[in-house]
């Protein structure tokens, strides 16, 4: 019998996570959704703290990044409905809140990959997967004559 390991988990959401390559669809999200690491600490910090709500001055603290930039990346998301928004006497508050169950499950399909495969996630962010690299690489090989 084959050890679990091998074939990877399923999540909560019901996306496996296998040992090996990232499933395309999650890999696609994160390519095309996932724009920084800041953007995902946020995400993953509203997503566990659910169904707490943040301030982005709260965040910025949290996470250890500049309130600008956490206001912008709040912002973003409650456009994109990642996260829901209500607005306060205080200014806005988030929660984790998506607009889909789909989307909900991508998200912690997202953050379960970023907790146990955090370089795999940062090159899907940050740049091409390797073998892309490998193969554009290999393209302008010289044949030895």
């Amino acid at each position: 019998m084959a050890d679990s390991h091998d074939r990877g988990s399923k999540t909560e959401s019901g996306i496996r996570m296998p040992a090996g390559p990232i499933p395309a669809e999650l890999a696609r999200f994160i390519q095309e959704h996932v724009h920084s690491l800041e953007q995902l600490e946020v995400i993953c910090l509203l997503r566990d703290t659910a169904p707490r709500e943040w301030r982005a001055d709260e965040v910025s603290r949290e996470i250890g990044s500049s309130l600008m930039s956490i206001g912008r990346r709040l912002e973003h998301l409650a456009e994109q409905r990642f996260i829901g928004v209500r607005h306060t006497e205080r200014g806005p508050a988030y929660q984790h809140g998506p607009a889909s169950e789909e989307l909900a499950a991508l998200i912690d399909a997202t953050a379960k990959l970023y907790k146990e495969r955090r370089l795999a996630v940062i090159d899907l962010v940050y740049g091409r997967p390797e073998s892309d690299l490998r193969a554009f690489a290999d393209a302008f090989m010289l044949k030895k004559k």
